[in-house]
Parts: C-alpha cells; sequence; structure tokens
C-alpha cells in the first residue's frame, strides 16, 4: 500500500466590508501568518458595488497525495499498455503497474480539467474521499457553507532540479440569481507543491461564509486554472439564504 500524507492549511482569510467602504481602490490585504503566506501569490480582489452585501469568505484548503514513480520522458500509451500486459504475463506485477501508471499520467495530461467531486458537506475532509454531501443548500444568514472538490488532471511539469510542482489557482464568484456577479476575486488561492514524486490526489476544503446577506438565492463558483497549462475548470454551487 503506498503511503500517503495528507496536510490541512488555513491559507486565505479576507473580508469585504461594509457598502459605505466600498470603493475602485484595491483593499489591503487583512494580515496573514508568515507560515500561511505561500498560498498567496499576488493576488486581487475585485469589489462590485452591485447589492448592499457584506460578506466574509474564508477559504481552507487540504491536500492528499499519494507517492508512485513517473518517467521523465512521456511515452506513447500503446507501447506502455503492451509493456504492461507482457510484463503481468511474465508474472511481473511491478512492472506492469509501473507502466500502466506511466500510461495513466500520459492521457491525465491530455484530458481537460475536471473538478469532480464537487459537494456541499456537512464537515471538513480529513482524508482524500473523506466526504459526506450536505442534505440541501439552505443556509441561515452568517452560516457557513462547507465544500469539497477534487481537480484531476493536472499538469505537472519537472523542474529544473528534478522535482514535480503541480500547481493551480482557484478563483472565487458571487452570483445572483439572475448571474449579476456580487463579489469576483481572481486568485483567491494560489497552491504550489513542489514533491521529488508526482501528486496523484488532491483535495481541497473550501469554506465561504456570506455574512449581512440579505435572503436570496445565490450562485458560488470556483474557476479552478492549471498554472501549467492552459486547462481551466467551472463549478457552481446554488444555495439559498433564509
Amino acid at each position: 500500500m503506498l503511503p500517503v500524507l495528507s496536510i490541512d492549511v488555513a491559507d486565505l482569510v479576507r473580508e469585504l466590508v461594509a457598502p459605505e467602504a466600498w470603493s475602485q481602490k484595491t483593499p489591503e490585504a487583512r494580515p496573514v501568518p508568515p507560515d500561511r503566506r505561500r498560498a498567496q501569490s499576488g493576488e486581487t480582489m475585485t469589489r462590485q458595488r452591485l447589492l448592499p452585501i457584506g460578506f466574509v469568505i474564508v477559504l481552507l484548503a487540504g491536500w492528499s497525495f499519494s507517492v508512485s514513480p513517473r518517467p521523465a520522458e512521456a511515452a506513447d500509451i500503446s507501447a506502455l499498455l503492451t509493456r504492461a500486459g507482457t510484463a503481468e504475463e511474465g508474472g511481473n506485477h511491478a512492472a506492469a503497474i509501473e507502466a500502466l501508471e506511466e500510461a495513466l499520467e500520459k492521457v491525465r495530461a491530455e484530458a481537460p480539467l475536471t473538478v469532480k467531486p464537487f459537494l456541499l458537506v456537512t464537515q471538513p475532509a480529513k482524508f482524500y474521499g473523506d466526504h459526506t454531501p450536505r442534505a440541501n443548500a439552505v443556509f441561515q444568514g452568517g452560516e457557513p457553507q462547507q465544500f469539497y472538490m477534487e481537480p484531476k488532471n493536472l499538469v505537472y511539469l519537472r523542474t529544473a532540479s528534478g522535482t514535480y510542482e503541480p500547481a493551480f489557482d482557484v478563483d472565487l464568484q458571487i452570483l445572483t440569481a439572475g448571474g449579476q456577479a456580487v463579489v469576483s476575486q481572481e486568485k483567491f488561492g494560489s497552491f504550489r507543491l513542489p514533491t521529488k514524486s508526482p501528486v496523484q490526489d488532491i483535495y481541497l476544503n473550501l469554506k465561504v461564509t456570506l455574512s449581512g446577506a440579505p435572503p436570496g438565492e445565490y450562485r458560488v463558483r470556483f474557476i479552478v486554472r492549471d498554472a501549467n497549462s492552459k486547462k481551466t475548470a467551472t463549478v457552481t454551487q446554488p444555495i439559498t439564504l433564509k
């Protein structure tokens, strides 16, 4: 069984102040402890004075990854599958698994970025796959919305030092039911994880709290952008505030 390491990191805390303080200027970020600053990479916030709403938004991120080998150069998948079949027929299970993993990594690099599953959950995950879906999307004002997501098919580039570095950004948007943006922030979270072996499984715990928002229908949207390619994936969750 491959070793699995899980890391939970509180990365960003941002507050959108009362409407009378809103302006076209970029606000100062709330101070973040030094050990949390690695998730920040020049993120900016756009505040749009569209509704008299104040929001408190918190992002909590968790990583879970398993260590497995990856070749320095991509190989043709047909050759890899043939190699795997030959190794398996000869009883060399380790070589068969290695060839299949290499083929899977090649396919992942070419496949579109997806975020699946993406769920409203009852509590933050403690490890990869540890999610319990929430029964509904109805919240009281100020009640946090807890999300779970798994970005898949990220591109892992090898750096000059020989390490792999999965990297991606998460944008956040809060929309009205009619599609009008209340909050729009690029690079709400930025994630880099240099590792000597490629990351296979990544999960995120995302928590959004709307404080002072009037009752109504909203949509919480996250846009995941692979920093090593042009891949993007968008997920949206309608919610109701009572």
